[in-house]
């Protein structure tokens, strides 16, 4: 008891250890930040033209809310989409809709476009980290990094905004009142980038227009409102998983497998604990080997007899008898006798083997127990 006490306070005490050195050593790590948030100052993140809109855009601010709280009227708001984490879900998608629809303009960043809002893009041959020269819809000439492998389809009624020798970069669609306009090149918004070439002056040329207010869409970027299992599955293939794993369940059951530890009643492994002594016993009842064991059996009693009553292990049955008969209650002399005559036997029964070896281990149970 006294030592399991010790060794829980010495696992307290490394525990303490462990948290401090972890405290002191983890706090002094710069803080991580998701990339493309609008409040990281990471190279991958979009602080910086978040901070420079501020004192330029007469009204911004952060969207952290889901998009059916969205304006459902012509408010002038421009809400900016940089490289979500996940596509959202159908309902989701149409209450950004609604939300251009209702005469407000949505401008998406990102990689590959291609399901969102019913895009579609075309994989290129070029390398998709390099410079390139991008030309607008009047035929200027900027340049620009883009890491994007695809390059946007353009459909009907479409106003081509960028492009490249390679196809479209940036476009804007009609919707309802409002519009949506799609770029693939979300790195020149970050921090790293913001400043390099052309970047910030073809963000301007994207979003240029009268806007009431600016929203950075952070929902896009919060990791708990990322689609469950039970939407990224069909309904039918998680009904026939779950009753997979029932079945298999049961089925183990039924094969007797076990689930948790394995623990050996007591009882087991003092009554069965010697197998070799078992073992033993089984050989000489199979070969009727009585005369050996029941001489074993003696001989053993003899050694008890020098060890608690001090009567010599030398002498023979016939010559203890009367220390014997002063000691021992339950053993007479016709029993030691009997004894005696059996041992000198060159064989001996079954009858008189059990007869003469309970006489013994009556005598033994004596001397063990004093």
């Amino acid at each position: 008891m006294i030592t399991s006490k010790k060794t829980v306070v010495w696992l307290i005490l490394l525990l303490l250890i462990f948290m401090l050195l972890s405290y002191f050593l983890v706090s002094k790590q710069p803080e991580e930040y998701p990339s493309y948030v609008s409040n990281s100052p990471s190279p991958t993140g979009t602080k910086a033209l978040y901070t420079y809109l501020e004192e330029k855009a007469d009204s911004l601010d952060r969207w952290s809310h889901p998009p059916n709280l969205l304006a459902k009227q012509n408010e002038g708001q421009l809400l900016v989409m940089v490289e979500p984490f996940f596509v959202p879900e159908r309902d989701e998608m149409d209450a950004y809709t609604s939300f251009m629809e209702a005469g407000n303009t949505v401008l998406l960043l990102t990689y590959n476009p291609d399901g969102m809002f019913g895009m579609k893009t075309d994989p290129i041959m070029k390398e998709a980290d390099g410079g390139s020269v991008i030309r607008d819809s009047n035929g200027n000439e900027y340049d620009a990094t883009l890491n994007s492998s695809v390059r946007i389809r353009e459909e009907p009624d479409d106003a081509v905004l960028l492009k490249d020798s390679e196809g479209i970069i940036a476009l804007r669609k009609s919707i309802g009142e409002g519009s949506l306009i799609v770029a693939n090149a979300p790195n020149w918004l970050t921090n790293e980038f913001i400043l390099d070439e052309d970047h910030l002056q073809l963000f301007f040329n994207l979003v240029q227009g009268d806007w009431n207010t600016i929203l950075f869409d952070e929902y896009i970027h919060g990791t708990g409102h990322a689609p469950t299992i039970t939407t990224l599955y069909p309904k039918w293939l998680l009904v026939i998983g779950l009753q997979a794993l029932l079945l298999t369940t049961f089925w183990l059951w039924y094969q007797g497998k076990r689930f948790g530890p394995i623990i050996t009643p007591r009882e087991s492994v003092v009554r069965f604990g010697n197998e070799r002594i078992r073992a033993l016993a089984a050989w000489y009842k199979r070969g009727s080997n009585y005369r050996d064991s029941f001489a074993i059996q003696a001989d053993y009693v003899k050694v008890l007899l020098q060890e608690k009553w001090a009567i010599p292990y030398r002498k023979d049955w016939t010559e203890v008898t009367d220390l014997l008969k002063q000691k021992s209650v339950h053993v007479s002399e016709k029993d030691i006798n009997s004894i005696t005559k059996l041992l000198g036997s060159e064989s001996i029964t079954k009858q008189e083997y059990v007869h003469c070896s309970k006489k013994l281990d009556q005598l033994r149970r004596e001397v063990e127990e004093g």
